[in-house]
């Protein structure tokens, strides 16, 4: 009866450590097939998924030690990253870390579209200091959340990522891998996010002083768990495509050792 239960239990306990893996290996082919655009800024503006929406130098932006090897280093003068056009999106997912030095209490962008039109995505730090996501033409355009980049969050990294889904109409703010607040839509559209620029505007006067690190748009509503994912591993880990098999290979050793025995 015993070497019955234990079989049962190891049996169960290997199940588990399997079907860990398949989700796992579920939810990075999802991150790796959404992702329209990503920059780790490992010392150039390359996209790192194969879709070759490369960036492009604007001013004098530098490359200094990251939250995951190096990132971009803004002077709050001018400075950013081009990007090139995009679809229309009815979900994204923006997300990025974030590191402000300057500017506190102005305008501050972390990718503005080119210009302000139907659709166009702003997402910057307002005046006030307030996290915004905001698309022309929606109710409301604008949306923020309940975290201030302000003086108490000068120097700090924080992983900042927006999801936005037109079909729920709302739209989600998660710092640090948490659910920070939600807002909600009368009236809603595709939200565009390029041509555009990270770090600066082509209005002018909202140019963002600080390091920006591991930026990346996907073409869907990201969930809680993968939205955890991105905010404690690098880009090159979640858009690899590659799972880890210590999960498999645990239930493997496991089960033979316990074949062995009984």
């Amino acid at each position: 009866m015993l070497k019955r239960l234990v079989l049962v239990a190891s049996f169960a306990l290997c199940f588990m450590l399997i079907s860990a893996q398949i989700i796992g290996f579920a939810e990075v082919r999802d991150l790796k097939d959404s992702a329209v655009a990503a920059w780790s800024f490992e010392g150039n503006f390359k996209d790192m998924t194969d879709n070759g929406n490369d960036g492009k130098k604007l001013g004098e932006t530098t490359f200094v030690a990251g939250k995951f090897g190096k990132a971009i280093s803004l002077s709050g003068k001018g400075d950013g990253v081009i990007t090139p056009k995009l679809a229309p999106m009815n979900e994204v997912t923006v997300a990025h870390w974030s590191k402000c030095t300057g500017r506190i209490g102005a305008w501050r962008v972390w990718i503005n579209v080119d210009g302000w039109q139907k659709g166009a995505v702003h997402h910057q730090l307002y005046p006030g200091n307030q996290i915004g996501w905001s698309i022309h033409t929606n109710t409301p355009t604008d949306v923020q959340a309940k975290l201030l980049i302000d003086d108490k969050q000068k120097g700090k990294w924080n992983h900042i990522a927006v999801v936005y889904s037109a079909g729920q109409k709302n739209v989600k703010f998660y710092i640090n891998g948490e659910l920070n607040s939600e807002g909600k839509y009368t009236s809603v559209g595709p939200a565009i996010l390029g041509p555009a620029r990270i770090g600066s505007w082509d209005g002018g006067g909202r140019d963002y002083e600080g390091e920006i690190d591991e930026f990346v748009i996907f073409n869907t509503a990201l969930s809680a768990t993968q939205i955890k994912s991105i905010a404690t591993k690098s880009l090159a880990t979640v858009l690899s495509g590659d799972t880890s098999v210590d999960a498999i290979g645990k239930a493997t050793a496991v089960w033979a050792k316990i074949r062995a025995v009984y």
